[in-house]
């Protein structure tokens, strides 16, 4: 049995302790365990103040994977044709293109990735949309086979694309929008090739409160301007109340110090976790589908060789 060949393109951090590349890699081998696949995983860390062709990724490895995640990583410009991530991701759709089975865009790759082959532009909201929202089964296709309801998915971003424009634009398929209307899952016309994803569905139970900190750090630091709201549809009531206290003595002293007493055991107990169920039944038919296309490619070079050897060839 030949192992499928995963690689993460890291545009987040080029530092091999990155975050980003963990979670992807834990969601990709739990959900190969799961299955009882074979997977090998290569991580590339993107540094996007390199030029593009120096700046970490094995382009010439590219190619040879069945898979591909790229990952997003915080906004530095106002529009998305103006981040220096941009030019990773175009070099990244030349060098896959009709080799990789599927490539997963997540977050500002999504954005950059659309406009890229679809010209189309993202937006700034006018709050963060952080949390855990349920989306409904738009589109049908190897990716939400199984997934019936209400489907939960993690949402942490400042900028979206309309799902107005992904269904005015030829070749895109929403697969899963939220209740209020945003969309987490979209795919290019097979349902596989390309995969948008505005949602973080590799994101651990407590990714979300570790963001939450890390947000609350820069305000108490004065680097931002207001108190950043509490990720919704994540917490349990008594932790949302632990949290919303300690928020508002952040607001009243807006001292960096007073984050030495976050009440983490309440906040990590109070976390409600029922996304993960969906976000493993995702990856598990993101490697399914992998794992059939790559058998039908090998059954096909089977075919061929063996035409060649009957012609004499």
């Amino acid at each position: 049995m030949r192992a499928l060949r995963i690689g993460i393109a890291d545009l987040f951090s080029p530092s091999p302790d990155s975050w980003a590349r963990y979670m992807f890699a834990s969601a990709v081998t739990d959900a190969a365990d799961r299955l009882g696949l074979a997977v090998e995983v290569a991580a590339y860390g993107a540094d996007l103040t390199r030029p593009v062709a120096e700046c970490g990724i094995a382009w010439d490895e590219l190619p040879g994977l069945d898979g591909l995640v790229v990952t997003g990583g915080e906004p530095t410009r106002a529009a998305v044709a103006e981040e220096p991530a941009l030019a990773v991701v175009d070099r990244i759709l030349t060098r896959t293109a009709d080799r990789v089975a599927s490539t997963v865009y997540s977050c500002q790759s999504a954005h950059a990735a659309l406009h890229l082959l679809h010209g189309l532009e993202r937006s700034r909201l006018p709050h963060k949309r952080q949390g855990v929202f349920g989306h409904r089964v738009r589109g049908a296709g190897p990716l939400t086979a199984g997934l019936r309801g209400r489907v939960l998915v993690p949402h942490s971003r400042w900028n979206t694309v309309p799902a107005e424009a992904l269904r005015r634009a030829a070749g895109v398929t929403v697969a899963l929008e939220s209740e209020d209307g945003a969309w987490s899952l979209a795919t290019g016309g097979d349902g596989l090739r390309h995969v948008f994803s505005q949602g973080h569905p590799e994101y651990l139970r407590e990714t979300l409160l570790s963001e939450y900190r890390r947000d609350l750090r820069r305000y108490a630091a004065g680097q931002a301007a207001h108190l950043p709201d509490l990720p919704r549809g994540y917490l349990r009531a008594e932790a949302e109340e632990a949290l919303l206290a300690f928020a508002e003595k952040l607001r009243e002293q807006r001292d960096p110090l007073l984050l030495e007493s976050f009440p983490d055991r309440a906040a990590a107990d109070g976390v409600d976790d029922g996304w993960l169920a969906d976000s493993r039944a995702f990856f598990a038919n993101w490697l399914g589908a992998l794992d059939d296309t790559s058998k039908r490619r090998l059954e096909h070079r089977a075919e061929l060789a063996l035409a060649r050897r009957r012609a004499g060839r």
